[in-house]
């Protein structure tokens, strides 16, 4: 198993049968695409900085799968899946999942391969300056990010892909920390920073110690404890 990060919230996780790629909207790089296998494009909701329908432009020979949330108009593209929160599908060799978010769209939990992956796409404990966002309401921030927590209770989580976003502030790591309380995940992979990747250093000191792994990010190569 190999993940790469794309940009803010987009990875490719890369099996040895199929490719999963999530939340793209800018290029991917072609030594990331493999010829003759299928790849899966999951996009959690159609911001822009999520989607791109460039996506839908992958040629035939990466044998191309969408399963969008449903705020994204259908598409005629074939193999192409809408899925609104809180749904079950199964197919090329996956179990799919989907959860709610705190903004727009689902979030994605995925068991494939032996893995449980969980993509939060914008699903984030928003708590914003009230002197950035003053319509914002920051403690029913707090319960409706906390409640869709509960709706996951009990499912296993290894790899969580999960928002600190340097635009909260002092509160850019609430919604990792508190992940990391409720699920130990193995693997906490940050996400939504754009191009600041200091911000990982700093949200592993807001945390640490954990026995949940937090990598670093080696370009777009991301530095995993295990190469399965």
């Amino acid at each position: 198993m190999k993940i790469f990060h794309l940009h803010h919230s987009g990875f490719l996780i890369q099996f040895e049968d199929k490719t999963l790629i999530f939340d793209c909207f800018t290029k991917i790089p072609n030594n990331f695409m493999r010829k003759g296998l299928p790849h899966y494009f999951f996009v959690t909701h159609g911001h822009s900085d999520h989607y791109s329908k460039d996506i839908l432009n992958v040629g035939s020979e990466f044998q191309p799968t969408y399963i969008f949330s449903d705020d994204i108009p259908e598409m005629t593209t074939p193999r192409n899946y809408r899925m609104a929160p809180y749904q079950h599908m199964s197919f090329g060799g996956m179990d799919i999942r989907t959860f709610g978010s705190t903004d727009l769209g689902v979030s994605f939990y995925i068991a494939t391969n032996n893995h449980r992956i969980f993509h939060a796409g914008d699903l984030n404990w928003w708590d914003w300056d009230p002197t950035l966002r003053p319509d914002i309401d920051p403690v029913q921030e707090e319960e409706d990010f906390k409640a869709e927590l509960v709706k996951m209770k009990g499912l296993p989580m290894e790899f969580a892909f999960i928002c600190v976003d340097p635009r909260l502030g002092d509160s850019f790591y609430k919604a990792g920390k508190y992940f990391i309380e409720e699920f130990h995940p193995k693997v906490l992979i940050p996400m939504h920073f754009r191009d600041d990747f200091a911000i990982i250093k700093k949200f592993k000191a807001m945390v640490e110690p954990t026995d949940t792994f937090i990598p670093d990010f080696k370009g777009r190569n991301i530095t995993l404890k295990t190469s399965s």
